[in-house]
């Protein structure tokens, strides 16, 4: 490196070995900008494997190199050479800017949403606050159009870090990716209880969206991950809680229902051999389907009496039907025991005064109206 006398008088380095071997703490990098700017033909250019060294003047993308030692010369200086007009001798500096871009995959690179962003559960009809995160891998093909594309964020002696550009991308990505997933769970009608199971259906429709983001920056979309859809830990614990209470609030009614069919029966003496064949059959509080069968089986043995009672065939004293619910009662109440209602309902004909059962809208024996 020697020095070189401006016009005004001062005197600046002259560059006559180009090389960059990454950061000194070895993290990711994509693009690193040359802190000098002053160059000699004959200056000696060193690229690395899986390196490309540009050179950028006047806001231009020009010559371009790959790995290997190059001496710089007016010859695989072309386009440099056209716009400044390279001097012939090696003392007359020339300036540029010279980026090294990073050619290999980077296949790590973190998004997120910034914020939670609001959406109803297509399931269960609750609004939550929902974040989403993963990963994604981009290789850089045109290293003139990414250099182009992120020149603003690149200053001297810096480099673009993983770090540094996914968050310049993220911006890109993160609102596609916010409708791609509400619109995916609205279709699929789909819990974020269960959103896990459909991850990868969600992560290559959003990498199907957002490779046109990268392929306008001269890279290309390797991969995309969705790694993780949900709200915040108190919403998500809502949600779980809102589930499992419409789950118990079924599961209490069927087994509430299957309870009181079981003691009507088990109370019914004439109806206890019907009682011993469901207990023989495995009829548990879960078995609501099945207790409901029996117990339709059991009225259809029943006939009801002109008072309102109902009797087994050939039988007296099985106990009361209640003219509201249905609900078989033990002889002698006079409420029902399921619905409170009173068992004993009067249905007297206006015309001839026969008492009729309950519910019935014609007289059974003069065949008048019943109000």
């Amino acid at each position: 490196m020697g020095l070189f006398t401006r016009k005004d008088g001062t005197k600046s380095a002259i560059i006559d070995r180009i090389k960059y071997d990454g950061p000194a703490d070895a993290s990711p990098w994509l693009v690193y900008k040359y802190p000098g700017e002053q160059f000699v033909l004959g200056s000696q250019l060193i690229v690395n494997q899986g390196q490309e060294a540009l050179f950028f003047k006047g806001g231009e993308a020009l010559d371009l190199f790959g790995p290997g030692t190059h001496t710089l010369t007016t010859g695989n200086l072309p386009l440099l050479n056209k716009l400044v007009n390279l001097p012939f001798g090696g003392d007359t500096p020339f300036s540029a800017e010279v980026y090294f871009v990073n050619k290999t995959s980077r296949l790590d690179m973190k998004w997120g949403t910034p914020n939670a962003f609001p959406v109803e559960d297509p399931k269960y009809g609750i609004l939550l606050s929902i974040r989403a995160h993963g990963t994604y891998g981009i290789r850089i093909n045109d290293s003139r159009m990414f250099v182009v594309g992120l020149i603003g964020a690149v200053t001297s002696g810096a480099t673009v870090t993983e770090e540094f550009a996914s968050e310049y991308f993220n911006g890109l990505m993160v609102s596609k990716i916010k409708n791609i997933i509400a619109s995916y769970m609205t279709r699929g009608r789909m819990s974020f209880l269960d959103v896990t199971g459909y991850l990868d259906d969600i992560s290559k429709d959003c990498e199907n969206a957002i490779k046109g983001e990268f392929d306008r920056f001269g890279a290309e979309l390797v991969n995309f991950y969705v790694e993780a859809i949900k709200p915040p830990k108190e919403e998500y614990e809502k949600l779980r809680n809102y589930k499992e209470e419409l789950s118990m609030g079924a599961d209490f009614y069927t087994q509430r229902r299957s309870l009181d069919i079981m003691q009507t029966l088990a109370g019914n003496e004439s109806a206890g051999s019907l009682a011993n064949a469901g207990a023989g059959l495995g009829m548990g509080l879960g078995l609501a389907n099945q207790a409901g069968g029996l117990f339709q089986n059991a009225s259809g043995l029943m006939h009801i009496q002109p008072n309102g009672s109902a009797a087994n065939s050939g039988q007296n004293g099985a106990g009361m039907v209640c003219p509201s619910c249905g609900t078989l009662n033990p002889p002698g109440q006079n409420f029902c025991g399921n619905c409170g209602k009173p068992l004993q309902t009067e249905n007297r004909c206006p015309q001839c005064g026969t008492v009729n059962p309950p519910g019935q809208k014609f007289c059974g024996n003069c065949g008048t109206k019943l109000s």
